[in-house]
């Protein structure tokens, strides 16, 4: 177990300013948290340094949430967490706003895959903050906009293509496909990814994660964190040692 002390990674979803933990991304489902700063503090009191906080929000609007920008400096300067924040960064202001909302690692999605070249002005804007989201649908391709559409990239083509930016701040591989259903992680498909980023540091993984056994198998295809949110919230994972 000593191997993947630390590589736990909670999630903290955020729609309409209030904590949830959706099923495939979809409207409706999975669980209502709550207030979200009250899910972290308790996060934090397992043990947690890191928090992925997800504006689901935002992620539809395409611009960071009020909300959650709030919610991030309480976190950081409050609460004493290093938050890593998705959803809506699609542009640099976007990206400016939540770095100096005090969020150390910025994930972007949906504005990359579409304009690969963003993805190289943001890191070069941000070095070392930016993280580049490769989301994977059923079918190879990449899932984005809120996972409601997809583009003509598949998933290790883009991770390949990412590891090559100068000055990332890290990759973030999702499963899109069992995201919120903890059915287990499709280990193949994770390592072409892991494969094609070699390189990356901060290597992360999110998507379907059931309990240890996969974290451990994640981390020794080469991830450096796997991001939890349905197992942790409904303790299929204890936290107790694991949390990053």
């Amino acid at each position: 177990m000593a191997r993947y002390v630390e590589a736990v990674m909670a999630s903290l979803d955020v729609e309409d300013c209030v904590a949830v933990k959706l099923v495939r991304g979809r409207p409706g489902t999975g669980l209502v948290l709550g207030d979200p700063l009250r899910v972290a503090e308790r996060l934090h009191a397992m043990g947690a340094s890191w928090i992925h906080v997800v504006d689901l929000s935002g992620a539809r609007r395409g611009a960071p949430s009020g909300c959650v920008l709030r919610l991030v400096r309480w976190l950081v300067g409050r609460v004493g967490l290093r938050v890593q924040l998705g959803g809506g960064l699609r542009s640099l202001d976007a990206l400016r706003e939540a770095y100096s909302a005090g969020a150390e690692k910025l994930v972007v999605g949906s504005a990359w895959v579409k304009r690969p070249g963003f993805l190289e002005e943001a890191a070069g804007e941000l070095p070392g903050a930016v993280v580049a989201a490769v989301e994977e649908g059923w079918d190879g391709l990449a899932a984005i906009h809120g996972w409601a559409e997809e583009a003509p990239r598949g998933a290790a083509w883009l991770a390949g293509f990412a590891s090559r930016v100068r000055g990332l701040g890290g990759l973030l591989y999702t499963q899109v496909f069992w995201e919120g259903e903890m059915r287990g992680v499709d280990l193949l498909r994770s390592s072409r990814v892991a494969e094609a980023a070699r390189g990356v540091a901060w290597l992360g993984y999110a998507g379907g994660v059931s309990g240890v056994a996969d974290v451990e198998a994640l981390v020794a295809q080469g991830y450096r964190f796997v991001v939890s949110g349905m197992a942790l919230h409904t303790w299929s994972l204890n936290p107790l040692g694991l949390l990053l």
